[in-house]
């Protein structure tokens, strides 16, 4: 596991790297990169939201890419699979019905739905997607962000626990 220190002494490009297995923005990852030295874990995880927050839509976008549909884990991160264990124990219906909504989210929003699926069954995923769907495309693009920052703020953790 690396320490802060050792995040912090990386060159800029292994820096950028590591920071991309959290979210593959090159505007989230340029963000972490220049925000050091970190002292604490709390200065990395404000860095992250800040990081997040500040974030155009072109880059949430690109952020998003990096994001399996729920349910679709292949061609993805072991993080990805692991976030969305949830729906391991998900009926076929439910993940039927998932995979619907996961469709009409994507038609109507042109990016796929993203929720923080730690800890989260199938059915509340599904009811999330299909809550969320109401929205507008501008309420709509602050939740995502704000999930975006969740899931982020996750893997910063994985990253000082597993590299």
């Amino acid at each position: 596991m690396p320490s802060l220190a050792e995040i912090n002494a990386l060159d800029s490009v292994k820096a950028h790297s590591l920071f991309k297995r959290c979210t593959i923005a090159a505007a989230y990852c340029d963000a972490l990169v220049n925000a050091r030295p970190y002292s604490a874990v709390e200065d990395l995880n404000r860095a992250s939201d800040q990081a997040t927050s500040n974030l155009d839509s072109a880059s949430l976008l690109i952020a998003f890419s990096g994001h399996p549909r729920i349910g679709e884990r292949k061609g993805h991160s072991t993080w990805s699979s692991t976030e969305q264990s949830g729906l391991s124990a998900a009926d076929v219906k439910t993940l039927e019905e998932l995979a619907a909504a996961n469709r009409a989210y994507e038609s109507k929003f042109d990016h796929v739905f993203l929720i923080c699926a730690t800890g989260k069954t199938g059915a509340e995923m599904l009811k999330e997607c299909n809550r969320r769907s109401n929205n507008s495309p501008e309420v709509e693009i602050q939740e995502a962000r704000e999930q975006l920052r969740l899931i982020n703020r996750i893997r910063i953790h994985k990253l000082l626990e597993e590299v």
